[in-house]
């Protein structure tokens, strides 16, 4: 059966070799254009697919980081202009207003709640690489307990900028004796620019 058909394929292709050699032609094309052409451009197309994903992703990152620092750059504006702020209107403007603050100031305040100012010293301290000077104050009252007690309060619920470092309370003499209070304050103010 074998040689049957052997011979019938041959029979088919001695009576239609005209056909057949042009198609097998045209196939050989079909298949060398394959290979030549479409097979390098699938690849290459892909190649391409996969850049593209890549640079998708790249540029996605880049508009994240170009969001951090935008958002960064937004924050670091509002510190400057929040702190320039704070300085022009919470802290003193200069050493004379930061000494009324820590003792004018904590005088009366002392005065009100039955409190008596005994002595002061104040001295300025220059911050390194800042343009703050520090002025720090050791402050001596005298008073009874309750109005002691409303005096603080005051003191640290006002709105001026007064931070209060330390607070040594010490009984007096007898029982009946005002109580002595030594605090330790100070306050912040802007160095004024040294013109030479």
């Amino acid at each position: 059966m074998t040689a049957g058909r052997g011979s019938l394929v041959r029979r088919v292709l001695l009576e239609h070799r005209a056909w057949i050699w042009p198609l097998a032609v045209l196939l050989g094309l079909n298949v060398l254009a394959l290979a030549l052409g479409i097979l390098p451009m699938s690849r290459a197309v892909a190649g391409a697919q996969t850049r593209a994903s890549l640079a998708s992703a790249d540029a996605t990152a880049a508009a994240a980081e170009l969001a951090a620092a935008t958002a960064a750059r937004d924050g670091r504006d509002t510190a400057t202009r929040e702190l320039a702020a704070f300085q022009a209107d919470v802290l003193p403007k200069g050493v004379g207003e930061a000494r009324r603050l820590l003792q004018l100031r904590i005088a009366q305040l002392a005065r009100a709640h039955d409190v008596t100012f005994a002595r002061s010293v104040a001295s300025p301290e220059a911050i390194r690489d800042s343009t703050l000077v520090r002025l720090a104050a050791t402050i001596e009252l005298v008073g009874r307990y309750r109005d002691v007690r409303q005096f603080l309060y005051e003191l640290e619920t006002a709105r001026d900028f007064v931070i209060v470092d330390s607070i040594v309370l010490a009984e007096g003499d007898d029982a009946t004796a005002p109580l002595n209070l030594t605090i330790a304050v100070s306050t912040y103010f802007a160095a004024v620019p040294d013109v030479r």
